[in-house]
């Protein structure tokens, strides 16, 4: 088996591996290629794929998006990044062909939705059709995304939390939270609108009941960027609510600053008319000069002080 094949089997009663040499669409087949191994072009040509279509399934940059063409169906998807120390919002690209009896997808990274669809097939329980290798695929993409986003609802309940509370905020955890929040959109986004016109074409692979699945698939990725705007607006009062207390404890030592300049202002008054290097200042020539013009500066504070707390200033 060439190296760029991860794993071919049919998919009827009797699931079996399968060879791409000695393959005959007969039955319904699926076959997983990774695209960064050598020879997956030939492998593709070889199965039939015509060459636009191998060049969109190769594409380095993909976004979900469906094309039909005459001889088939091409839906390139995306999921949550499970892989060791990756960044789960930086999405996985899938890109599923279809044609006839055979279902081509193509991987640059596994994925986790379509290990657990193909565990399904060859433990006996898993799809029999083309159609139901998709609409599984796709549930299993939409129960990832769910449990991530669930995970979203739950950090900006606990942010809410303690912007009610006197708990400190992390600015950096709600700019975190947006930019996943915005990282996700960009891709769910796009796929629900996908899912929602092939689930309107009236392409021969889906039949009726097949239509109302990725309908209902179409519809839970809708409801999941309709979370994603709740919850990005959430985020948006958080920061908004975060900004409004750095303000408010701002102004609060800025006005303290001032009362306590109120205070001494009398005093750098005095200082400044006795600091002045002039004849005729009072008090030079008398022992008790200093003593009055202190006292003076700590009465003129102190009837200041008194009248911040006459009008509640203080």
């Amino acid at each position: 088996m060439s190296e760029s094949v991860v794993f071919a089997r049919t998919l009827s009663e009797g699931a079996k591996h399968i060879n791409l040499k000695s393959l005959r669409l007969l039955e319904p087949a699926w076959v997983h290629l990774d695209a960064l191994q050598n020879g997956v072009e030939n492998d593709l040509l070889d199965l039939g794929v015509a060459a636009p279509v191998v060049e969109r399934l190769l594409a380095s940059e993909t976004r979900p998006r469906l094309i039909q063409m005459d001889d088939g169906l091409l839906l390139i998807l995306r999921g949550i990044n499970l892989n060791l120390d990756q960044d789960p919002v930086d999405m996985i690209s899938l890109r599923v062909w279809i044609q006839g009896q055979l279902i081509i997808t193509v991987r640059r990274q596994p994925l986790a939705s379509v290990q657990e669809v193909r565990q399904q097939v060859e433990s006996g329980v898993g799809p029999k059709t083309v159609e139901g290798v998709l609409i599984h695929i796709l549930a299993a993409l939409a129960d990832r995304i769910s449990r991530y986003i669930d995970g979203l609802t739950e950090r900006v309940d606990a942010l809410e939390d303690a912007l009610e509370t006197t708990l400190e905020l992390n600015a950096v955890e709600i700019t975190d939270l947006r930019r996943q929040i915005a990282s996700l959109r960009r891709f769910i986004a796009p796929q629900r609108d996908a899912l929602f016109e092939l689930s309107r074409s009236k392409a021969e692979l889906l039949d009726g009941t097949a239509t109302d699945q990725v309908r209902d698939q179409a519809d839970r990725f809708m409801r999941y960027v309709e979370d994603l705007d709740l919850i990005r607006e959430r985020a948006s009062f958080v920061q908004e609510g975060l900004n409004h207390r750095l303000q408010e404890a701002q102004n609060q030592r800025g006005y303290r600053l001032s009362l306590v300049a109120g205070l001494f202002l009398p005093a750098t008054f005095i200082t400044g008319v006795f600091g002045m290097n002039v004849g005729g200042l009072p008090g030079v020539d008398s022992a008790a000069g200093f003593s009055w013009v202190i006292g003076s500066m700590f009465g003129l504070s102190l009837v200041i002080l008194l009248w911040f707390q006459m009008r509640r200033w203080w």
